[in-house]
């Protein structure tokens, strides 16, 4: 269970930052000034559909990142009883029984 969650966070990780990267930015700058009214209507639309999509994509595999983050998180084994001290003290005590 624990590998799959791992791929699961990997391959989420990666297309968002694959999604991110695709996704167009929002400030044009002095270029969108200049060549403001090249586009065409259609051309504008179908750019808008696309960063929706993007959109929605990158949404979709953030929740499902956070998801299996927490639920890796949730079926973690309990390490504190090992790491307790006295736990520790009671191998040590009983260790001088075999010499």
């Amino acid at each position: 269970m624990e590998y799959v969650l791992l791929a699961v966070l990997l391959l989420s990780a990666v297309f968002i930052i694959i999604a991110v990267l695709f996704q167009k930015s929002s400030d044009e700058g002095l270029s969108g000034t200049i060549a403001g009214g090249s586009e065409t209507y259609y051309g504008k639309d179908k750019s808008k559909h696309t960063e929706k999509l993007w959109f929605k994509w990158t949404l979709i595999a953030s929740l499902v990142f956070a998801f299996a983050v927490i639920l890796t998180y949730v079926i973690q084994p309990d390490y504190t009883y090992s790491l307790d001290v006295d736990y520790w003290q009671n191998l040590t005590e009983f260790s001088g029984l075999f010499d």
